[in-house]
């Protein structure tokens, strides 16, 4: 019986009815012969929990998206991302990842249902998990090509996307190819009008001339008489053989070359993905759910001018000084290149024993990511040789280029069974027990070091699992006056082969007073160690990297060190969650939620951020001065943080309903004609969040000006909210996003002082239409969808100002949003 109810399609929250017909590209039902009529009667799985969220065709239709991955993305954003990925269930049966379903059209989709947190247990998730339920049609078979062109309004950038997505369906047998491309244009900082800082010398493309050895001082008493004032910086003139008074014609007036038009704000960037999933009953007990994803991913971006200081000899026959000079040039372009290229193997085996749920998963994973940095040959200062001429073409700086590369390697491979254990008064006790092998292997080289540097990371794991939904009181039944009450017990324990073993648990109460009220508490405790690319990625040293010192108030090009750090510690995180949904108006599926959420962290892993005072002032050894205390090179390898305290509150609302109401409908086209509604919105109020950075360090306070980085303290208020209004295959989604107010402290010379951030509202607008609509006669506009996607509307950028009204060069709206508004235009066809 529970393998029927698992291949039903209804999903799992329902019995499946009615007889078996097949469905045309566009969703209208046609008579299948070749598929017998079947009924079938069983229980429900969830028959005492109702969904955050239920979405028939028209509803998800509504959010205007292409895929499943998509609009799950959009649904998780709705009702609150979650650090666990929701459970996955499709027709009934578990899913592993969302890479075995997340590529499919949304065309193959009946209904979609979200269950709150807590749900997943009884089909083997984690206490903390949503389900996410996906009902698809018994027949597809489609080919869907969309492409689209993405464009900032700014000017200067655009991004190009195709996609090809092969379709087949019948039953449970199911199958999914698709292939996707995308290209993004380089977007530099002279794009955007970025205000550059003054070089610490200056240099140019042309040259300058300054002093040598005491740069800054006289270049050449006859220089400075032929300039009638003392010289210590003049351009290096055309022409072969330059004069002295060629070189005083514009003495103290430097050369300058705009580093905007050699920095890039977005790189460029190309992506290519193929994947594949296929899913089929094997016997009546047993499905097989098998999906590969391929992909490879390239940037290139570059970081300014290369620089170099060149000693002229006096005596150089080129020379026209007295004594030596330095010549300050700028040479080629720095560039930074990425390469990403990976893939990974999926094959599920869901079977039924009795009344035992049985899941088998096996996974392989692999990538590689290669980095190279253009640098410097050759530092300090330079000689020119003897009998060369400097002037006769700049001389030249040598590069070369130091690389950093990784291979990843995991294979894993997890069991779960779920069923009844036992019966009480209010119910089946459902137990879910589970065990995961798996293994890592990170090879790491750089030769960013002097004499490189080579490395291999080895892991392995093995855990167990077991949780328990055990029902305590039945509104049907067992103090049926107490509604419905459950607990989840959840406790596991992992030994990995370079840290040891580590605990988790976790400990859920849900009590439904009456139908319409849903009430949930829960605690859970997680201990685990940094990933193996956090702890042993190689070592990457990047010049000419642009960030802010808040201890000075500049904004200043320095050396900046990024890789893996293999001394970090295992973070402990324990979280107390209290959780309300109200359903208030049937007719209108309004729905009210509320959660507070309380997250104690240990020993938190962190990338160090670029910059802010406390961080500083706590890691002193990372930010690296010269003699002057200008920041030259700074270290934000990743560490471990004391411990961090947030502590937040979210609320909101959410309606879904039809503004007409026809008659019953009859075939696809009737079920778009209703008008439908949906509102969704959320209100999160940060309530505290406190980091201690080192033990015997006072905390930060995140809300009160203290910040750990430099996009400024944490956000009090945030809101974000959604609209839509579909009709008839016409429809459009309003989204926003606010965020209110922070700071950022900061110590200048000395003295405290604070940089204020404005608050930030983002409109986001997605229009879309069915061809169809409007050229109901025309045969080739039947699954034919045009619309436009805009985001960031009103074309709002952040401001940024400190204590006296300036902008911090690092805090320019063109480094805070470098796109701004963006159109996107999109064709989409099912065939």
């Amino acid at each position: 019986m529970l393998a029927i109810l698992l291949a039903g399609s209804a999903g799992p929250l329902g019995a499946s009815t009615g007889a078996a017909t097949a469905e045309s590209a566009d969703g209208q039902a046609v008579p299948d012969e070749t598929i017998p009529e079947i009924i079938v009667y069983g229980e429900r799985l969830f028959p005492d929990v109702q969904p955050e969220r239920s979405l028939d065709e028209e509803a998800i239709e509504s959010y205007g998206v292409g895929t499943i991955d998509e609009l799950i993305a959009n649904l998780q954003a709705e009702v609150g991302n979650d650090e666990d990925a929701p459970l996955l269930i499709v027709n009934g049966e578990r899913l592993n990842d969302l890479s075995e379903i997340g590529e499919f059209p949304v065309e193959v989709l009946r209904n979609v249902q979200v269950l709150p947190r807590g749900s997943a247990v009884r089909l083997g998730g984690k206490s903390g998990q949503r389900v996410v339920s996906l009902a698809l049609k018994k027949q597809v078979r489609t080919v869907t090509v969309s492409g689209s062109q993405k464009l900032a309004t700014d000017g200067n950038w655009n991004a190009t996307e195709g996609e090809t997505i092969f379709t087949h369906i019948r039953g449970n047998t199911r199958a999914n190819i698709g292939i996707r491309g995308r290209d993004e244009d380089r977007l530099l900082e002279s794009d955007r009008g970025i205000v550059q800082p003054d070089p610490f010398l200056p240099y140019a493309a042309g040259g300058n001339v300054v002093g040598y050895p005491f740069i800054g001082g006289e270049i050449d008493p006859a220089l400075s008489a032929i300039a009638g004032q003392i010289v210590t910086v003049t351009p290096v003139p055309a022409g072969a053989s330059p004069t002295l008074a060629g070189f005083a014609a514009n003495a103290n007036v430097p050369a300058v070359t705009g580093l905007g038009r050699f920095r890039t704000l977005r790189p460029d960037s190309a992506n290519y993905e193929f994947n594949g999933t296929a899913n089929t009953r094997l016997a009546p007990w047993l499905t097989a759910n098998a999906a590969v994803r391929v992909g490879r991913t390239t940037t290139d971006g570059i970081r300014g001018l290369a620089s170099g200081l060149f000693v002229l000899p006096f005596d150089n026959p080129a020379s026209p000084f007295s004594r030596d000079v330095g010549l300050l040039y700028y040479g080629d372009p720095l560039h930074y290149r990425g390469r990403r290229s990976g893939g990974d193997f999926n094959l599920t085996f869901n079977g039924t024993f009795g009344r035992w749920i049985g899941n088998l998963n096996a996974r392989h994973s692999y990538s590689r990511d290669l980095s190279t940095n253009d640098v410097l040959v050759q530092s300090g200062a330079i000689p020119i040789a003897d009998g060369t001429n400097p002037f006769a073409g700049a001389p030249a700086l040598a590069l070369t280029s130091s690389q950093a590369s990784s291979r990843l390697r995991n294979s894993a491979a997890q069991a779960s069974f779920t069923g009844p254990l036992a019966t009480l008064p209010a119910g089946t006790v459902t137990a879910t027990i589970e065990g995961r092998l798996a293994s890592y292997r990170l090879r790491a080289k750089s030769s960013f070091l002097p004499g490189g540097s080579a490395a291999t990371f080895n892991r392995n794991e093995q855990s167990v699992r077991g949780a328990l939904d055990i029902p305590l009181t039945s509104s049907g039944g067992f103090l049926k006056q107490a509604g419905n009450t459950s607990a989840t017990v959840e406790i596991g324990r992992t030994h990995f082969s370079d840290v040891g073993s580590l605990d988790r648990y976790a400990l859920g109460l849900t009590w439904e007073p009456v139908a319409a009220l849903r009430l949930r508490a829960s605690i859970e405790q997680a201990n685990g160690p940094p990933s193996a690319q956090i702890l042993a990625n190689p070592v990457i040293i990047t010049p000419e990297s642009r960030v802010f010192d808040p201890l000075t108030g500049e904004t200043v090009d320095v050396t900046q060190i990024t890789g893996g750090n293999p001394d970090l510690f295992a973070e402990k995180v324990r979280i107390k969650r209290l959780g309300a949904l109200l359903r208030a108006v049937p007719r209108l599926n309004l729905q009210f939620n509320a959660e507070y959420t309380d997250t104690d962290r240990r020993n938190f892993v962190s990338a160090l951020p670029e910059a802010s005072a406390a961080v500083m002032l706590a890691f002193p050894d990372r930010f690296i001065r010269d003699a002057n205390g200008v920041l030259t090179a700074i270290d934000l390898r990743p560490v471990n943080f004391d411990s961090e305290r947030e502590k937040r509150f979210r609320w909101g609302f959410n309606l879904n309903t039809k503004l007409t109401n026809p008659p019953p409908p009859k075939n696809a086209e009737a079920r778009k004609a209703p008008t439908l509604l949906q509102v969704s919105a959320n209100h999160t109020v940060i309530l505290s969040d406190e980091i201690r950075i080192r033990p015997g360090i006072d905390p930060v306070d995140l809300l009160g000006g203290g910040a750990i980085g430099i996009a400024g303290g944490r956000v009090r208020h945030q809101i974000d909210g959604t609209a839509a209004v579909t009709a008839g295959g016409l429809g459009a989604r309003v989204g926003l996003l606010y965020r209110g107010a922070s700071s950022l402290d900061t110590r200048i010379g000395g003295v405290s002082d604070s940089i204020r951030f404005s608050p930030l509202t983002i409109v986001n607008l997605r229009v879309y239409a069915d061809a169809r609509r409007f050229l109901k006669a025309q045969k080739w506009a039947r699954g034919l969808r045009l619309s436009v996607d805009v985001v960031n509307l009103f074309n709002d950028r952040q401001r940024v100002r400190d204590s006296q009204g300036g902008v911090p060069l690092q805090y320019q709206p063109g480094y805070r949003d470098p796109l701004g508004r963006t159109i996107e235009f999109e064709i989409r066809k099912v065939f």
